[in-house]
């Protein structure tokens, strides 16, 4: 199990990290008493509690679960380190990013804060508002030990390592296999094209009584599913230097058009529910609920659905495959990340909790690959024999998708305005506010002028 975790996440990574090193390119913590708390330095509590009162900011996105693992984490560190206080700011995906990006843009960014390398890499890395972690590695604060290279890589940005993993994951479809086969239906093969699958939610979606639905619609959801099918024709969201969208109109056409078809069989949710859906917790998703067979999301939050859905047996499933397609499949990898802030006024001891998050045994055993495979072997070592069903599973699914993808990129500066736009489009047509032809277009021009064309 040890070395299928580390080649695979060597595989994993490495694919990643073209663009992540753009320009260039903690001991970990043992679980006992008065030793290594993961930022390289003893601690123990007599030490601590004459030092000086300090308060970190730390902000995170997720959801009520997630929540519950950084609070103990935190609390952990905070009983070993008794002068530290911890301001804890979480939010859900929606809110997490326009939040964020007031408070850099206010200079009042959180001490620590999570970040999306895939997502939101380059657009953070180039405002110049995340603090290097070099000095601190020097200083034995923040420790590297067992740490991938190809991991440290997918953080670094022009010569500077800015960010440290917590985990690495991939889209697709979570699949509530007990549910499918209580209509009578097998689950579907781990592999399935876009064509099979329509035909499969056709007859599903009359299987399932009013007010379910087979999966969610990924046009109202954000732009992961437009990107994979524009990879699997060999294009990209936007070219490499952000100038130009990586894509044709005809793309978005089809794209647009398969789930407008989806749509209007019934196998996705209406428009209007679909947007309610978009803000609400994952426990209060139509998944989540029972009334939904498959899920949209990361392979890491497998685990947290089937703790909600209790006995349902759970499956992963590839996002659609295209057969006639210059990839079969167009996943990114995601990598999860972890930062500290250049305003910060608490480096060295926000340097100190932000080793102790993605090393110490103990912290790491409580997160428990909440984000993905861990990017350093103490870490996957001591999970060995823990991890959840699922997480084996999302191992597996891995295997499986890096076979036959294109490599993963790091978005250009400018996407974040382009994925809003995209979005906003996506609304108008699924609420038919705008025909597809008349939405590409609009698309197509107002992205141009954003791109500075």
């Amino acid at each position: 199990m040890k070395k299928k975790l580390l080649l695979l996440l060597m595989l994993l990574v490495t694919s990643i990290l073209i663009i992540a090193c753009n320009g260039d390119e903690d001991t970990v913590g043992e679980d006992s008493e008065g030793t290594d708390n993961g930022s390289g330095e003893e601690s123990n509590d007599e030490g601590s509690a004459s030092e000086e009162e300090v308060e970190i900011r730390f902000a995170w996105w997720g959801n009520t679960e997630r929540d519950k693992k950084y609070n103990e984490i935190l609390d952990l560190y905070e009983e070993q380190n008794p002068n530290v206080t911890i301001i804890r700011e979480p939010s859900t995906w929606n809110d997490y990013w326009p939040k964020l990006s007031t408070q850099v843009a206010g200079g009042n960014a959180p001490d620590i804060f999570g970040l999306h390398l895939l997502l939101y890499g380059n657009e953070y890395f180039t405002k110049d508002v995340i603090e290097p972690l070099d000095s601190y590695v020097d200083q034995g604060l923040v420790s590297l030990e067992g740490w991938d290279q190809s991991v440290l890589d997918a953080g670094t940005y022009n010569g500077d390592l800015l960010a440290l993993a917590k985990g690495v994951t991939i889209q697709a479809l979570i699949t509530n296999k007990s549910k499918i086969e209580g209509l009578g239906l097998d689950a579907p093969p781990a592999e399935i094209s876009y064509e099979d699958f329509k035909d499969y939610a056709a007859t599903a979606a009359e299987a399932l009584p009013d007010g379910e639905y087979v999966t969610v619609d990924p046009t109202l959801i954000g732009e992961h599913g437009i990107e994979m099918w524009v990879r699997q024709q060999g294009g990209s969201l936007l070219t490499p230097d952000g100038s130009a969208l990586g894509f044709e109109k005809e793309h978005l056409t089809e794209y647009w058009q398969y789930w407008a078809e989806m749509r209007e069989m019934g196998a996705v949710p209406p428009a209007n529910i679909s947007a309610e859906q978009a803000g609400v917790p994952e426990e209060s998703t139509l998944f989540a609920q029972g009334k939904q067979l498959f899920q949209d999301r990361p392979t890491n939050q497998a685990k947290m659905f089937a703790d909600l859905l209790g006995d349902a047996e759970l499956a992963i499933t590839r996002y659609p495959v295209m057969e006639d397609g210059e990839f079969r499949g167009g996943e990114q990898l995601q990598v999860p990340a972890i930062v500290m802030s250049q305003n910060s006024d608490v480096k060295e001891e926000a340097a100190k909790l932000l080793s102790f998050f993605v090393n110490d045994l103990e912290a790491t055993k409580i997160y428990s690959a909440e984000n993905g495979l861990p990017g350093t072997e103490p870490v996957r070592e001591n999970l060995e024999g823990s991890l959840h069903p699922m997480d084996q599973k999302a191992v597996e699914h891995m295997n499986l998708v890096t076979e036959d993808i294109p490599k993963t990129t790091i978005r250009p500066e400018g996407a974040v305005q382009i994925t809003e736009l995209y979005q906003s489009y996506s609304e108008q047509v699924a609420f038919e506010q705008m025909t597809i032809d008349e939405a590409v277009d609009a698309f197509f021009e107002e992205a141009a002028t954003i791109l500075g064309q």
